[in-house]
């Protein structure tokens, strides 16, 4: 079967947030809103310590602190708001998924069972599904209030100089686009090689539990579990290598961050 492009699996994922558009919609405008306040909290602080050294700025003192604490209630109500929508959308995506892959494995069961890919199934229905509610719950809206976010401030900074909001949009997409990229090919395929030794392992624990009066009659028992052991072993280094680059990744953006 030909394997599809992360950018089509993407595509048919948020294809399924159409009847939850609502939801969608209202959380990007929470998210973005609340990240302009928390933003602006610290906009405002700048422009009152240069109202104490002097300069003109657009508010009062007591105009600024009042907009500060206004701004951080607003901030934590509409984080949580977002979240709220996010989640709703994600358990709710979640439960539609677990009904059709079920469908889908009725239609399937019980010859598909018996193949060699068992462990594969056991996978999508626990883990590989488990997985999407980080997608879905951080990863659409999130995006969207981002690129929402870059484009205000980049149009707020360049108010003051053009440079400086050039400087601060190249940021942006270095950050938000390009090392995303980067290290999306460094770590390879480090995620499908995870995968498939867990799925190897699913199958090898399954195999072990309907084959388990035979392991006993033959004595096989401690093969068996050294090979579990192994198997797991295996699964393990994996997974630490892939901490282990997501480690780095998060190194090189926290250094390119504090560059620009």
């Amino acid at each position: 079967m030909k394997r599809r492009s992360g950018l089509a699996v993407m595509g048919k994922l948020i294809g399924l947030v159409k009847p939850l558009t609502g939801y969608m919609v209202l959380a990007i405008a929470m998210g973005l809103i609340g990240h302009l306040c928390a933003a602006f909290i610290t906009i405002f602080g700048g422009y009152a310590v240069l109202h104490v050294l002097g300069f003109e700025t657009p508010l009062g003192l007591r105009a600024l602190f009042a907009s500060v604490a206004v701004m951080a209630v607003l901030r934590a109500g509409l984080r949580y708001g977002e979240q709220a929508c996010n989640h709703f959308i994600a358990f709710k995506l979640l439960a539609l998924i677990r009904d059709q892959v079920f469908q889908a494995l009725r239609r399937l069961c019980p010859a598909k069972l018996e193949g060699k890919d068992k462990g594969d199934l056991i996978a999508v229905i626990t883990s590989d599904v488990e997985l999407l509610e980080v997608f879905y719950a951080h990863t659409i809206s999130p995006a969207a209030i981002a690129a929402l976010f870059s484009v205000l401030l980049c149009l707020f900074i360049g108010y003051y100089h053009w440079s400086l909001g050039f400087l601060a949009l190249v940021a942006y997409l270095v950050v938000g686009i390009a090392v995303p990229v980067v290290t999306s090919r460094l770590s390879g395929e480090d995620g499908m090689r995870f995968r498939t030794k867990s799925g190897e392992l699913s199958s090898f624990v399954l195999d072990s539990l309907r084959g388990l009066p035979e392991i006993q009659q033959y004595g096989q028992g401690e093969k068996r579990m050294e090979e579990m052991s192994r198997r797991t072993d295996a699964l393990s280094r994996e997974e630490e290598r892939m901490k282990r680059t997501a480690g780095r990744n998060v190194a090189c953006t926290n250094t390119i961050i504090l560059f620009f």
